[in-house]
């Protein structure tokens, strides 16, 4: 009993000097500390937070519950004091226990006291608890209760972890692991977007936002570079570099990924390797290209591919940077190593000897030239003269350039005229010609001229037409350019048309350098006009000049400029026209016209409808049907002139506009005004029309009779497009005729314009296209009726009898609404016809009528 009373009334003071664990907040972010702190003078304040990447966090205080445990304690402490100061000792002689019995046995027990004292020697009863409890008997305690705290303690914690802590995180072998764990959110963000691409995932979006935390790691975090595995950079660059033509973003980060990769001690394969080096080349760094093409030459991969790959770059490096001997040397070699690799290879070194000034440069360059051909012998291709007849012209050869072109242009028809055969017949060479056979010394003991001699047929505008028309095609405008300095070099004259491809080329680039090329070519062909023209005149005149800027730096001009130019055609004045109009100057458009005037050229109908647009865009009419009656007395118009001005026809229509012009034709006029043209038109003439006729320009006069409100105009127009352009129509069409009847309801005379626009949308007027839509369907249930009572379905109907079909459905909805407001079949006839008379359309079939019609009612 003795030891259970100490036992329970010591087990506080183990308890309390043990160092008891300081367990961590469940939700707290907040690591454990076991230093002292809380001075006067500290400044740390913590916060806790959800989640790690959670942004709402609060402040704690990381000692509140270890404050709040001694206070708890020492209040535990009092309580046992008193109750053991209350209790004293109650197995004493005087003890609660003893006068608790009975006499007689409290007799007895006080005897075995006495007894047990005098055997023991000392008296139990002055004995404390600090006598009781000897240092084996506190030992024994500690380690007891030390063990229960440890288990208390483990099992608490595995709780923790199972409930509350964050499951284990899996690396993956492309993962980056920071040096410094407080950094590592840094690398986990950047190892999440990698997992994506890993993942094969197509979003562009993720390759964006990888690289830029590629970035930002290499900026925060020490040694980020050094930690990244292959297969990281392996990922980098699948997600960088697309497959294809790398495009002007991508290159810079490829050169930035292999520049941190070699800086880091990580290897690159030779594919990825050999494209730094052709970036390197590309962003004018050729030296630098070189010098890691021979740093890496001993590491290649000896892969067939790999290697073909490696020597074809160098001969190309070696070539940009005007190292000809050199990249000749190491082409040869690539190509007699084996017989079977693309002699391609050459065409670099070509055009590398085309660009070194002297003769003996000349030379070489077209010896190596009749190798290539010899070594592809028939297998030549368009491309492969293309890229050595314009490698030729940039260099300033342009005799051996238009031999090139000859080349190509008699290949398969003329071989006797061949440079190859030409070469075989000067040094005396039969059968095919040999790569081997061809030698520097002789291309240089026979005249150069006589190898590139253009046979006499070729001595003509038109053969050089074809050539600048190549060129302007595959985007060479500057190389068509200098075709034109050959054909004054060979005596050809160029002529307006030459000219007028150069300078609508130029403009189409967009560029400032070519844009000012292309008008002040362009001025100078309307100036010699003017000048030709005065000088005809007789007596002769003085010409005026062009009041345009020309001061350009003749160093930045083509050559053939500085010449004599032809003067400008109707073309030229088109092509300025276009282009000032475009830029929306209206100054240079005036004097551009008053120049037209004074080259006494009358203008086209192309010139024509290019001012009406001019005007279209500046939204005014009045100026633009002034312009079409003052033009069209001197210019036929064509069908874009109609198209114009169907297109000015919906801006004056539309009454909710602010645009309107009295002087304007009707709808019914101008479609009168159209079709007087088209039948004046000759046979071939109306043949062009009808095929340049489109669905647009059909939708677009459709809308203007329907923006009129004009019923019977729409029916008759319907019609005739029908017969003489093969239009029928579409749902397009059909909604377009379901509004226009819709809006017949009207609307108060004092709407404001700005709401009439607006009016479809309005829940009236929403009521008012259902009721239509319910007549057109009724209408198309009895025109089914009618394919019934036949026998037919309407998926039996040909394609044309299905639009015939729909033609008489929207006949009949405008013959309904004009009757149900006319009130009698016989007017509503009678209007139709006059329609017909005023938009010329006698005797063409209307459709039938509806008399005694019961949807008339």
């Amino acid at each position: 009993m003795l030891r259970q009373a100490v036992r329970g009334a010591r087990w506080y003071q183990h308890v309390a000097r043990g160092s008891s664990p300081s367990w961590p907040r469940g939700f707290s972010a907040v690591v454990p500390r076991f230093i002292q702190y809380g001075g006067p003078n500290d400044k740390v304040n913590f916060f806790e937070q959800d989640t790690p990447g959670s942004q709402k966090r609060s402040r704690v205080d990381p000692d509140a519950e270890n404050d709040a445990d001694p206070d708890e304690v020492r209040n535990e402490l009092s309580r046992l004091d008193k109750e053991l100061e209350d209790l004293g000792d109650p197995y004493g002689p005087n003890g609660e226990f003893i006068r608790s019995l009975p006499e007689h046995e409290r007799a007895r027990a006080l005897e075995v006291l006495r007894e047990y004292t005098e055997g023991e020697g000392k008296d139990d009863s002055k004995l404390d608890f600090d006598g009781v409890f000897d240092g084996e008997l506190d030992e024994m305690l500690r380690k007891e209760f030390e063990g229960l705290a440890t288990e208390e303690e483990q099992e608490w914690q595995s709780k923790f972890e199972g409930e509350d802590a964050p499951p284990a995180v899996v690396r993956r072998p492309y993962d980056v692991v920071a040096n410094d764990p407080q950094l590592q959110p840094y690398a986990d963000k950047f190892n999440q977007y990698l997992r994506r691409i890993a993942s094969d995932d197509t979003n562009r979006r993720w390759h964006q936002e990888l690289w830029k935390w590629y970035r930002r790691c290499k900026q925060a975090v020490p040694g980020f570079l050094e930690s990244m595995p292959e297969e990281t950079v392996d990922l980098l660059w699948k997600s960088q570099a697309a497959r294809g033509p790398l495009k002007a973003q991508e290159a810079p980060r490829i050169q930035t990924l292999a520049e941190d990769a070699m800086a880091a001690g990580l290897s690159l394969s030779t594919p990825r390797l050999l494209a730094y080096i052709e970036i390197l080349h590309e962003t004018r760094n050729t030296k630098v290209a070189l010098d890691q093409w021979e740093a890496h030459q001993s590491g290649l991969c000896q892969g067939k591919d790999d290697l073909e790959a490696y020597w074809k770059l160098g001969v190309r490096l070696f070539a940009a940077e005007d190292d000809p001997q050199r990249a000749q040397d190491i082409a040869l070699a690539f190509l007699a190593n084996d017989k079977s690799r693309q002699p391609h290879i050459l065409i670099p070194v070509i055009t590398a000897w085309g660009t070194r000034p002297g003769r003996e440069a000349e030379i070489k360059a077209w010896a190596l030239y009749l190798q290539l051909k010899a070594f592809l012998q028939h297998n030549m291709t368009m491309d492969d003269y293309d890229q050595v007849s314009i490698g030729f012209l940039k260099a300033g050869r342009l005799g051996l350039a238009i031999a090139v072109f000859k080349d190509m242009m008699i290949t398969g028809r003329d071989a006797a005229h061949d440079s190859t055969s030409l070469y075989q017949a000067a040094v005396g060479l039969v059968g095919n010609l040999q790569a081997s056979s061809v030698s520097e010394q002789d291309v240089n003991k026979v005249s150069l001229s006589t190898l590139t001699v253009l046979p006499r047929k070729f001595q003509n505008r038109f053969f050089y037409a074809s050539w600048m028309k190549k060129l302007i095609g595959m985007g060479e405008v500057d190389s068509a350019a200098l075709v034109i300095e050959l054909m004054y070099e060979r005596g050809v004259k160029p002529d307006a048309k030459h000219l007028n491809g150069i300078i609508a080329a130029w403009l189409r680039e967009g560029g400032g350098a070519a844009r000012e090329k292309a008008e002040r070519l362009g001025w100078a062909m309307v100036q010699q006009r003017i000048d030709l023209v005065c000088a005809r005149a007789n007596p002769p005149e003085k010409a005026p000049q062009l009041a345009i800027d020309q001061e350009v730096d003749s160093s930045r001009l083509p050559r053939f400029m500085q010449r004599a130019v032809p003067p400008a055609s109707i073309e030229t004045f088109s092509i300025l026209l276009l282009h000032y109009t475009r830029k929306g100057d209206d100054d240079m458009v005036k004097y551009l016209v008053k120049c037209l005037g004074d080259a006494r050229i009358h203008p086209n109908s192309y010139f024509m409808n290019h001012l009406l647009y001019a005007e279209l865009r500046n939204q005014d009419i009045a100026a633009l049907w002034n312009k079409f009656l003052t033009m069209s007395a001197t210019t036929q118009p064509d069908l874009e002139s109609y198209a114009c001005l169907w297109d000015c026809g919906k801006l004056q229509y539309d009454r909710g506009r602010t645009t309107f012009v009295a002087g304007f034709p009707t709808a019914r006029e101008l479609f009168y005004h159209m079709m007087h043209w088209y039948t004046n038109l000759p046979n071939r003439g109306q043949s062009a029309a009808r095929e340049e006729f489109s669905k647009e320009l059909y939708d677009q006069v459709i809308r203007c009779f329907c923006l009129s409100k004009d019923l019977p105009g729409t029916l008759v127009a319907l019609h005739v497009i029908r017969h003489i352009f093969g239009f029928f129509p579409d749902e397009t069409t059909a909604r377009l005729i379901v509004v226009q009847v819709a809006r017949l309801a009207g609307a108060p005379t004092d709407t404001p314009k700005r709401r009439l626009r607006r009016l479809s949308s309005t829940p009236k007027s929403k009521e008012n296209i259902g009721h239509v839509k319910q007549l057109v369907e009724l209408l198309s249930e009895r025109k089914l009726a009618i394919l019934h009572a036949r026998g037919q379905e309407l998926d039996d109907l040909e394609p044309q009898e299905r639009q015939q079909y729909q033609l008489e459905i929207m006949t009949e909805l405008l013959r309904v609404v004009m009757g149900r407001k006319l009130g009698d079949a016989s007017r509503v006839e009678k209007q139709i016809a006059t329609a017909a008379d005023e938009l010329g359309a006698a005797g063409i079939n209307l459709g039938p009528s509806l008399e005694d019609d019961s949807l008339l009612q």
